[in-house]
Order: structure tokens, then sequence, then C-alpha cells
């Protein structure tokens, strides 16, 4: 490759050569000299511009390496994913042990995205989402013997969509229901090991009474936070003033809407959200539910979340099931490499899988942030409760630490 910082001894040298030709005694002629001084100016001007284009090839090279080419002329595809893994300590009161883990709070998982513009305000897109847990939190039993949960991939979104600015977006296939989520807005910065999905965090370990296990964690604790994802159609507004409605209907002939808000006030970050579900036309469920979530976070770093939300059952066993969740957290720069968050909560579940049944947790959590490489590492700790009627079960306590790594 031609340097530019080579272009001016080049020209000079030749410049110092033609000094020699034009001495007394030369055969050349001055318009043969000038002829030549043209020559070189050509070549060192063709010189240059394959330098450029050399350098020119070489950014693009760069750039190639670093984006992934789709089978289809006209649309981009872009690869993304994470994983997730941690040390779970967990202890029923008549056992503990430890786990080799995957956090189900927020799954290992790998995604495809396929992107074409259809016109300058329509989008068309396919997207390709997949988990693969290996001993999930959610999952893992106080007296395993090996690993839990199934050996390969699971579905998440296998769904296409259009999306306009103007009229919205319309969805297609098994993806998330206008509902999902509405229980779990969250600006903490702790939500890889702490949100209201108790359940997601050691959700598999059963409560003990005198060494006699009773219901698993999952079993007491839900945020009832939507129909969460299914085969569905789903229809999402355009954003009115940071407003956003959606509602889909589902295989099976469940039904749901959903309302969401994203705005700043004075510096103030404020996202909220709320959901209504029908899936009384589904056996397998046989209910009806409302609830929200909402999450605030000040220019000082603190921030504040709440969630609640009933189901009415029509089992005719007691009072329908319900729930509240409120966390406490602040960020803040302890390091130059990421931020740095730390919380606290609690949650309390009434009447979920028995009439009767009151269930709490509360933990503490920390969590790191390192931007550079798209990684979270994590720290904490969770308690436990369930109150029934002839039972006399042992808190359970769950410690976890571990990290995140997006790419």
């Amino acid at each position: 490759m031609m340097q530019k910082h080579l272009v001016l001894p080049i020209f000079a040298a030749t410049a110092f050569a033609l000094g020699v030709l034009a001495t007394p005694g030369s055969a050349q002629t001055l318009d043969e000299l000038k002829a030549q001084v043209r020559e070189m100016s050509k070549r060192l001007q063709e010189l240059e511009a394959k330098q450029g284009q050399l350098e020119t090839l070489t950014d693009q090279t760069r750039i190639d390496s670093r984006t992934v080419i789709s089978g289809k002329q006209g649309v981009k595809l872009t690869v993304s994913g994470q994983v997730n893994r941690g040390l779970l300590y967990v202890n029923n009161g008549d056992k503990d042990d430890f786990f080799h883990v995957d956090n189900d709070n927020s799954s290992t998982r790998v995604r495809f995205v396929g992107t074409g513009d259809l016109t300058e305000d329509i989008t068309v897109g396919a997207q390709i989402e997949v988990q693969f847990e290996s001993n999930s939190t959610a999952a893992i039993r106080i007296d395993q013997d090996g690993s839990a949960g199934p050996n390969n991939f699971t579905e998440r979104k296998l769904e296409l969509y259009v999306d306009s600015e103007r009229f919205g977006r319309l969805w297609l296939g098994q993806g998330d229901t206008a509902s999902n989520g509405t229980s779990e807005v969250d600006l903490s910065g702790t939500s890889v090991i702490a949100y209201s999905g108790i359940g997601d965090m050691a959700g598999g370990i059963a409560f003990s009474d005198n060494n006699v296990l009773g219901p698993r964690i999952g079993q007491v604790f839900s945020n009832f936070d939507g129909l969460s994802r299914d085969d569905r159609i789903r229809y999402d507004t355009p954003s009115f003033s940071g407003f956003k409605g959606s509602v889909s209907a589902l295989e099976g002939g469940a039904v749901d809407v959903g309302l969401r808000f994203s705005g700043e006030v004075a510096g103030t970050k404020i996202v909220a959200a709320g959901a209504w579900a029908d899936a009384s036309s589904i056996d397998a469920n046989n209910f009806k539910q409302y609830n929200g979530s909402v999450s605030v976070l000040t220019p000082l770093g603190i921030s504040v979340t709440g969630a609640l939300g009933s189901r009415d059952q029509d089992s005719g066993t007691g009072d329908d099931p319900f729930f509240y969740y409120a966390k406490l957290g602040y960020t803040f720069d302890a390091v130059s490499f990421g931020a740095t968050s730390i919380a606290i909560d609690y949650e309390a579940v009434d009447d979920l899988a028995q009439a009767g049944d009151e269930a709490q947790s509360y933990g503490a959590f920390v969590v790191q942030r390192y931007d550079k490489i798209g990684a979270e590492f994590y720290l904490g700790a969770r308690n436990h409760e369930l109150d029934r009627s002839g039972s006399n079960f042992d808190d359970i306590l769950a410690v976890l630490v571990g990290g995140k790594v997006r790419f």
C-alpha cells in the first residue's frame, strides 16, 4: 500500500532526477522534460487515488466483520442474545444446598430479527427468540439429582410484524400478549435479580413442614402479569403523548388489553402499565384478572416501584387471589465503568394456591453494570414465608450471585 507520507519524497526525487537530466550535455529537450513531469504527476495522482481506495476497502472490511449478512437482499438481519449464569444457595429450614443455575429472572437466550422497509413509513419484521436454560432457578428442586429443566431450546418469540409510525404495529405469531410485562415495569436497575416475579429466583424450591415438603415458591407467589407469551394476533397503537394501547386475541379464545406510559417530568423518569385479561374461555386457566405497575426514577438516582393485581377465578373457594409489591432503589456511579444499583423489596400474595394462604417475601440486592462489555454482575438475598392453616412451614432463604453478559 502506498502511504501518503511517501508521496513527497518520491516527487522530490523525481524532480532531482529531472534536474540532472536538464544539465548541459543532456539529449533531452525542454518539451520532453515537461512531458515527463506531467507523466510523473499523473502517476502520483493515480497512486494517491489507489491509496484512498485501499483505505476505504480496509474500513469497509472492518465494518463487515461486525455485520451479519442476511440471506435476502433488502432485509437487515440482527443477531443478539445473552447468557445469565449464577450460583444459588437455598435453605428451606430442613435442608440446604448449592446449585449452578440459569437465572430465570432474565434467562439465557438468543434472538434473530430481520427487518425490511416496505415504504418510508412501513417496516416489515420477523423475530425468532428462543431460550436454553440448564438448571433454571424456576425449576430446581431441593432434593434433585442432576440438572433440572428441559435440555433443549424452548420458544419465546416466533412472530412477524408490520410497523408504522402513523398507524401502529400489528403482530402475528408466538410472542408477548398485550398484557405481558404490565406488572413488571422497573427503573431500579436491579430487575436482573429482583422484580415483582418472585418465583423466578428460586421458584422450584418447596416449603417444608418438619421435613414434609409442601407447595413450591412458584405455586404460592404470582404477579398476575397478564397472559404471558402465546400464539396471538396483537395490535399496538401509535404513541400519543407517551401513552400506547394494545389489544390481543389468543389461541383458545382468551383476550386482553394493555395501556402503557413512558415519560419524563422535571428530570424524573416515569413508566407505568396496566392491563385487563379474560382467560375464562380456556379451561386450564378459567380466570379474569387486572394488574398494573409503576416505577419512578428521580434525578438523584432514587427509584420507587410498585405493582398490584387481582384475579377472579370463579372457583367459589373463597376470596379472590391478589398481590402487591413495593421496591425502593438507589442508582449511583460508584465506579467509572458502569452504574451501581441497590434495592430492597417486599411482596405479599394471598389465596393463590389455596384459600387462606398468606405468602410474603422480602429481599436486598446489588447490581453492578459494566457497560463496555454489556454485562451486569449481581448479588441478592431473599426470604420467603408461607402461612397456611394446619401447617407450620419454615421460611426459605435464597442467595444468588452471578452475572449476565449480552451480545
